[in-house]
């Protein structure tokens, strides 16, 4: 059995039966009054769930992807096992029940030196996560990363339940197919700061080998100890696996994400504002792998909800391994290509977006985001790199497009 944990204290427990995932509150969680479900699929309470309803939130916490397929390799686990797998490197809120007295909170220093090993052995196909087996990610995805707490430069990694401050992220393997993805996200997301989008901070590191490192917006400092804050994603929020973050896999659409929005946000307006500018900007930049998974919601103070900064923000066309159609259709179209006047007209409607309102601020954000590339080059110190003029170029091709299939709405 598994405690699940929230600032060191218990929300419930977790269990696998005749396969099947289970879950209970504990009755100290539910009757807290700062007490809050989970997901809105567990709602609180002391009655057990078991299925769908806990697969759903709970499976959502796994890395994914060929991070996960090397993983369950190494560890000899079946794919289909989701407790154990949840039990042996699952988020770090999911605690045997037996070492919950045995955890210390520490951050163990994390060398220059150490970080650089680490990246050769992942060269060899050794996720940076099973490199350190004490270490739980509880931020999941496709892309190999790792916990660790950074300040004044210096990297530690958080041990004993310790929250880390920071996502640290290497080149995607295998960098020949995917050169220069540190400088790529780097340059992505400084540029949605630039154009007034509310994005996750990053800063490169060079070891000498590039690396990205992502604040994490689900933290915050209390009495000198970081504490974590707990989130959706919107997979979770929708209820379904990670395998389908994807719409054509029967994941979330745009009009799902909106409608979800509508549904659990504390001030609906101002995020599908947010998300508005979320797809307009992915569009731009080329970013054809924008699922669900990469949007999330923020539980703040009152249980109230609200989306997370942006994050996961790179350009993926420039890649040609990457399929180039988007992860979720606009207005039915899922290559950015094709994507005419008539698709922004439906995808206006489907999301429930005044059209004229639709038209001002996507052009508004075209035209912020050419006027800052320049900028962001010069900040970033990459005007020498042929992948960024390479993501300059289709920005400028997709403005373009943007403005000539927009002015008719």
């Amino acid at each position: 059995m598994l405690q699940v944990l929230y600032a060191d204290q218990t929300v419930g427990q977790l269990w696998s039966e005749a396969r099947e995932l289970c879950f209970c509150y504990a009755a100290s969680w539910v009757q807290a009054s700062h007490a809050f479900p989970l997901t809105p699929q567990l709602p609180l309470g002391l009655q057990p769930f078991r299925g769908d309803k806990v697969l759903f939130f709970f499976s959502n916490l796994l890395p994914e992807g060929a991070v996960l397929d090397v993983i369950l390799k190494l560890k000899r686990l079946p794919r289909g096992d989701v407790y154990a797998q949840l039990a042996a490197f699952g988020a770090n809120a999911l605690v045997p029940e037996s070492e919950i007295h045995q955890r210390q909170a520490a951050y163990q220093p994390y060398t220059t030196e150490h970080i650089r090993a680490d990246l050769v052995r992942l060269k060899d196909h050794l996720p940076l996560l099973f490199q350190h087996g004490e270490l739980r990610l509880s931020l999941a995805g496709a892309q190999d990363k790792i916990p660790v707490h950074y300040a004044a430069g210096q990297f530690g990694l958080p041990m004993g339940g310790a929250a880390s401050t920071h996502i640290l992220k290497p080149t995607i393997q295998p960098e020949k197919l995917f050169p220069d993805a540190v400088l790529n996200e780097a340059f992505c997301l400084r540029l949605a700061r630039l154009s007034g989008l509310d994005a996750v901070k990053s800063e490169v590191v060079r070891l000498p080998e590039t690396v990205l490192v992502v604040e994490r917006y689900d933290r915050m400092v209390q009495v000198g100890q970081v504490q974590r804050l707990h989130q959706l994603d919107f997979c979770q929020l929708a209820g379904v696996l990670p395998d389908q973050k994807y719409a054509k896999d029967g994941g979330p659409s745009l009009a799902d994400i909106f409608r979800l929005i509508d549904q659990y946000a504390a001030v609906p307006g101002r995020d599908r504002l947010k998300v508005l500018d979320w797809v307009v900007f992915n569009y731009l930049i080329g970013n054809a792998d924008a699922h669900a998974k990469n949007l999330a919601m923020l539980l703040m103070a009152g249980n109230r909800l609200q989306l997370t900064p942006l994050y996961d923000l790179l350009c993926t066309t420039v890649y040609p391994s990457l399929d180039t159609r988007m992860a979720m259709a606009i207005g039915g179209e899922y290559r950015p290509e094709w994507v005419q006047q008539r698709h922004w007209q439906r995808f206006a409607a489907e999301a429930g977006i005044n059209p004229t309102l639709l038209q001002k601020r996507s052009l508004a954000l075209s035209k912020r985001v050419l006027a800052n590339i320049q900028p962001v080059v010069a900040e970033l110190a990459v005007g020498n790199c042929p992948l960024i003029a390479d993501i300059i170029r289709l920005v400028q091709k997709r403005a373009e497009w943007l403005e000539s299939r927009q002015m008719g709405l």
